[in-house]
């Protein structure tokens, strides 16, 4: 049978009361393709609305997909947004009778009290449901991830007529209709959505390859047992499944899980592992089991050796949560790797097929990886000692904390109560390179080796550097690094950004930035450049103007010369995390051989403010083409400085909130 989908995930919201979603976009596209890959749903049968839906786009498209496009046909819709719970009290009974609906991007709301008035581009469930009714389907599936979704449950079970023939429904819901769906920051999808995506993983298929509607809501409900919401269900029908895997792949999977690796067979392959590079065994770890058994390998073992990794392996990391061994997915990734040798290659192939490990699926080997160091700096307040963080982030994976051993006469020691943060003394006399520059070296040394050495790609890594409201304007990037015999600027070898640490513990500014992020990924990329503020081209300029301005033009950045008073450079800031704008570039110095005006538009053009990669890239450019040249300090990009904060790209908030 014929299968269609419908797949909604709406991100940006306009109204106030509605916030916008960061992980819709990832909960819709994730399912599309899903459905793509092992749903029997080809790409040409799905239409996929992401990011900003208006009202009329949503009416338009529940419309033609529920009464020409899966007409007769097996259907899927799938929806990840907001949903609205309206609440009127009957004038006569005085009974308050609740009405659930899906909030579309420009949907209108008012409060009463305590309670929301819908005015307008929101779909009534009722209404829905009322259009299903008529709908001729052969089945339908119906997933709901918006908060209140509960309430379609209960609208199809009081009165919903095509449970009267034969044809098969199913009806998931994130939660309750009084309760929340939600999100958590550090995860790549909404708690349901990941939820079900997991459930749905070649993993929990049957020994068919299939995972049925039914057995997926069952797992789903189960991993979301602890969590603040309850998932509702509710269908009638023959077994309909919902993915379906290759079942050979499937029965060798088994096969691996059930094996176990004798001393013996250790003991073969011990001289081949010896022979291949420490940091591509590191790498391999990482990749085939996870970053906190590569940790754990690096607090056993410092000098890493074999027996400390059949150890970490064996003992401590034997099985990933999938059943499969762990030294089974090492080998597989080393098996791939490029610098391995190939004989080695060759042998470690040989071995997993004598013991029918899976060895046909060759591991994507990318051309280049982009990589992060998010490094956190917190002062509570001015003279109390730093307490620093650092954690990598390797393309859309969860960032890896980087835990330091530092020596007897590092500035920074580890916190007596949490190995995770670093902790540092600064007095009146100390400049804070001198307390962090030394920290930012051995995590640049110790993740660069550790972590990224042994990477089959090119790495680019970019320097995150997340610091409270006070150092914001810190010249780190002409901060000073031992290279051998001689000491670097860090702007010379290094991508660097600076990022706000108000943004990434105070909701408020959170949500401030957020709001413009979303805002910024919806504007057409040629009119990006006339959203940026240019303060620069004024002779003088009044900063307690900006935050206003800012306002009203509902820019997405601003560029200018780093103010030279202590106030005007709070104003400038101030203004900043007030309107929730993530991007800024300024020079810091005006005594330039050329005009620093004209050199913004190098990295204010339409492609660098679409795509953030490239702006970060030519701003390093542009300094170390300054650091060549024969008198650094004339040249503009000696003196430019780049606060770039991307909601979507932050370090885990617990550690660097630990009792501090």
């Amino acid at each position: 049978m014929a299968r269609s989908a419908l797949v909604v995930g709406i991100e940006t919201y306009d109204s106030q009361y509605l916030n916008n979603l960061s992980k819709s976009v990832n909960d819709a596209r994730d399912f599309a393709k899903l459905l793509v890959d092992y749903g029997s749903c080809p790409r040409n049968q799905i239409t996929l609305l992401k990011g900003q839906v208006t009202g009329d786009k949503l009416i338009a498209a529940l419309k033609s997909f529920l009464n020409q496009q899966a007409k007769n046909q097996e259907a899927i819709i799938y929806f990840s947004g907001h949903g609205v719970l309206e609440e009127k009290q009957d004038s006569l009974t005085e009974e308050v009778v609740q009405k659930g609906y899906l909030a579309a991007s420009d949907c209108q709301l008012t409060q009463l009290g305590e309670r929301w008035l819908v005015k307008g581009n929101a779909i009534p469930l009722q209404s829905l449901r009322a259009l299903i009714n008529k709908a001729q389907l052969s089945s339908l599936i119906f997933i709901l991830d918006a908060c209140h979704s509960g309430v379609l449950i209960q609208e199809i079970d009081k009165s919903f007529q095509i449970f009267q023939n034969n044809t098969t429904y199913y009806f998931l819901a994130a939660c309750q209709a009084y309760e929340e769906s939600w999100a958590k920051k550090s995860k790549p999808h909404s708690e349901f959505t990941g939820a079900l995506l997991e459930a749905l993983s070649q993993d929990r298929a049957d020994e068919e390859g299939v995972v049925t509607v039914g057995q997926a809501f069952e797992q789903a409900s189960k991993l979301l047992e602890t969590g603040r919401q309850k998932p509702t269900f509710l269908g009638k029908g023959s077994r309909l499944p919902l993915v379906t895997y290759p079942v050979i792949s499937l029965l060798r999977e088994t096969t691996s899980q059930s094996l176990q690796i004798t001393d013996d067979e250790l003991a073969i392959l011990q001289p081949y592992l010896e022979q291949i590079d420490k940091y591509v065994l590191t790498w391999a770890m990482m990749e085939g089991i996870s970053a906190s058994a590569l940790n754990s390998w690096l607090a056993v073992d410092e000098s890493l050796s074999i027996e400390s990794f059949f150890t970490i392996v064996r003992e401590r990391f034997p099985k990933k949560p999938d059943g499969s061994l762990s030294i089974i997915s090492v080998l597989q990734v080393l098996r791939d790797h490029p610098r391995v040798a190939l004989e080695t290659r060759k042998q470690l192939k040989g071995w997993l097929q004598a013991r029918v490990f899976p060895v046909d699926a060759d591991i994507q080997v990318e051309e280049k990886l982009n990589s992060c160091l998010l490094v956190v700096v917190k002062q509570e307040h001015p003279g109390e000692p730093l307490h620093l963080t650092a954690h990598l982030q390797l393309k859309h994976k969860a960032p890896i904390p980087i835990l330091l051993k530092p020596n007897a006469q590092s500035p920074y020691q580890a916190h007596p109560d949490n190995g995770a943060i670093m902790t540092c003394q600064v007095s009146a006399d100390d400049t804070l390179e001198e307390k962090i520059a030394p920290y930012l070296q051995d995590l640049l040394n110790h993740s660069c080796d550790i972590y990224l050495r042994g990477s089959p790609a090119n790495y680019k890594l970019v320097l995150e550097i997340f610091f409270p409201f006070d150092y914001l304007a810190e010249s780190v990037d002409l901060w000073r690094i031992k290279k051998i015999r001689r000491q670097r600027q860090l702007g010379h070898d290094y991508r660097l950004i600076v990022r706000s640490y108000e943004r990434l513990f105070d909701p408020y500014y959170a949500h401030k930035l957020e709001m413009v992020w979303q805002l910024m990924k919806s504007i057409e990329q040629k009119v990006l450049p006339t959203r940026v503020r240019r303060i620069e081209q004024e002779e003088k300029y009044c900063y307690s103007n900006l935050e206003q301005e800012l306002t009203e033009q509902q820019s997405i950045g601003l560029s200018c010369f780093l103010p030279e008073t202590e106030a005007e450079r709070e104003e400038l800031f101030f203004a900043l995390h007030e309107t929730g704008i993530p991007l800024a570039l300024w020079l810091r110095s005006q005594n330039l051989d050329n005009d620093g005006m004209l050199h913004f538009e190098q990295l204010l053009c339409p492609n660098c403010l679409q795509d953030h990669h490239q702006l970060i890239e030519q701003l390093f450019s542009k300094r170390r083409a300054a650091h060549f040249c024969s008198n650094p300090e004339k040249h503009w990009g000696y003196h430019a400085a780049m606060l770039l904060d991307n909601p979507e790209r932050t370090p885990p908030l617990n550690p660097a909130k630990f009792g501090l």
